[in-house]
């Protein structure tokens, strides 16, 4: 018992690790794109103006998401004794919560089914795609992920708790809501609750008895402690119509029946489990054998969240990823109860060693270590599978997986050229223009200069607006905008170029003190 117990905390430190490696590599050395830009200088500008109640970026309100993530960042950043936010700190909150998604999977998976599934649901989750491209990414969504999937583990826990401590997990399910609420907003935790509701009413213990256990009056009491007061301050500081008007107000809620049909939720929310989608056959089988049980809870709450969003107005993938931990049980029980499962562990096994190949020949001598370890760690899965040991093999398969992803995490070529490109471009145009140089943008996203550059960028998309604002009185200063752009340019403005000439996307170009637009050629 004691070896059996050692086994599974060595099992649950491997899941730390590896979730640590997956989504913190390339952490620091990744360049943040304009949305990560966004959390990581409102928290900047709350540390700069020590207003930590009204969300600002660029000089302006930032009323698109709730506060939370930019307070943890801010805070972050103030215990290490920085008053910039670097690109580590930015993303060390969806960093940490990548890893409790996987504990929280582990957790899940045992109250729902036993120890195995549990624990072979936490190496899944770790090295999932979702890990990969949203663990390290500092957009609040994998933190926003993270309380969604508490919320339900509380729920889960509240259904079997005794009614002596079903107070104690009601209460901490509200607060879980509240803080996820307070990250992006009310919509995924109450559409998981919703679906766990749905479900437990119809084939469960019933609707008064959900009822009874949610104690919604506390539940209101709790929601309006935690989150009314940060509503009020801000709405008496910016004023009622600019907060109406605002994302925060649920200016985009809105649901149409007739995008029913559309499959952009049916099809990248399986990417988003990639590699582990393989195991959707077996996960199949697994829920319609289980349809009243655990799998058919999960899987129902997975369905719900697919319609619910295809009806919404904005089709964005992240906002599956709190279902990220319900998919990896599923799958996972399906590893240790369906037979079919070995068919698919074996294609994985087969993909998993192909890119590794894939790694070592884009990576060369710098990924080699990282792919003769993940190479025999996948060797040991394949005897495991050859000698029937699903579980075990599948375990294996998702640590192969992992090691291969931390290696990934550092090849720029898996990124997008153009977040390195402006960046190379930013540290040279930094070094070249003065402290005080007013920037400004045109048709590209602002947010990346003002970053990187340390100054407030103003940012137009149309080239009539440049000139509105270059025809006022200005100072010079510097242009920046896409190199496809310039001729336009240069049919308005005498343009002295601020970088020697280099291949790249983007151009900045000296515009003198005081100096306008030439009118637009007609063509008279």
């Amino acid at each position: 018992m004691q070896s059996q117990s050692l086994r599974q905390l060595a099992i649950l430190c491997l899941i730390i690790v590896l979730g640590l490696a997956a989504a913190g590599r390339g952490m620091s050395d990744i360049p943040l794109d304009s949305h990560e830009i966004y959390v990581a200088q409102t928290a900047e500008n709350m540390l700069a103006s020590g207003d930590w109640l009204v969300p600002r970026l660029n000089g302006e309100y930032r009323l698109t998401k709730p506060p939370l993530s930019y307070w943890l960042v801010a805070g972050a950043s103030a215990v290490v004794g920085h008053s910039e936010v670097s690109p580590a700190i930015a993303r060390l909150p969806s960093v940490l919560a990548s890893v409790g998604i996987a504990l929280l999977a582990v957790w899940l998976g045992t109250r729902l089914f036993d120890r195995r599934v549990g624990l072979l649901a936490g190496l899944l989750c770790v090295a999932s795609f979702s890990v990969f491209k949203y663990g390290h990414n500092a957009r609040p969504d994998m933190l926003y992920a993270f309380w969604t999937t508490a919320v339900f583990a509380a729920w889960v826990g509240l259904c079997q708790a005794t009614p002596a401590r079903e107070r104690r997990w009601a209460f901490g399910l509200w607060t879980l809501f509240a803080l996820a609420t307070l990250t992006k907003g009310p919509q995924a935790p109450a559409i998981m609750l919703a679906g766990a509701i749905v479900y437990e009413g119809c084939f469960g213990s019933g609707w008064r008895a959900q009822w009874q256990r949610l104690h919604p009056i506390a539940g209101v009491a709790i929601l309006t402690v935690l989150i009314v007061p940060w509503y009020l301050l801000l709405r008496a500081a910016i004023g009622a119509d600019t907060l109406g008007n605002s994302q925060l107000s649920g200016s985009l809620l809105s649901v149409s029946p007739g995008r029913l049909l559309s499959p952009f939720y049916w099809v990248r929310t399986p990417m988003l489990w990639l590699p582990w989608a393989l195991l959707l056959p077996a996960g199949a089988i697994q829920v319609w054998r289980d349809r009243r049980g655990p799998s058919g809870l999960l899987a129902f709450g997975v369905l719900v969240a697919v319609v619910v969003f295809t009806l919404g107005p904005q089709y964005r993938e992240i906002y599956m990823l709190p279902w990220l931990a319900p998919a990896m049980i599923v799958f996972a029980a399906a590893v240790v109860h369906v037979p079919i499962a070995r068919a698919c562990l074996v294609v994985l096994c087969a993909l998993v060693a192909i890119a590794l190949g894939w790694l070592l020949y884009k990576g060369g001598l710098a990924a080699l270590a990282s792919v003769v370890v993940a190479a025999g760690v996948l060797g040991a899965a394949a005897f495991s599978l050859r000698r029937g040991r699903l579980l075990g093999s599948a375990g294996l398969i998702a640590a192969a997986f992992a090691i291969g992803l931390f290696q990934a995490g550092a090849m720029p070529s898996l990124w997008s050229s153009s977040r390195y490109a402006q960046l190379a471009f930013s540290n040279r145009l930094a070094a070249t223009i003065e402290a005080d140089t007013p920037v400004v943008v045109w048709d590209i996203d602002p947010a990346h200069y003002s970053y990187y550059l340390d100054r407030p960028a103003r940012g137009y998309e149309v080239l009539a607006a440049v000139c509105e604002w270059l025809d006022r009185p200005h100072p010079r200063s510097v242009l920046v905008y896409p190199q496809k752009r310039r001729d336009e340019l240069t049919a308005r403005l005498r343009l002295t170029p601020v970088l020697g000439a280099r291949d790249s996307e983007f151009q900045a170009s000296w515009v003198p003190a005081n100096q306008g637009c030439h009118p637009p050629d007609t063509g008279a």
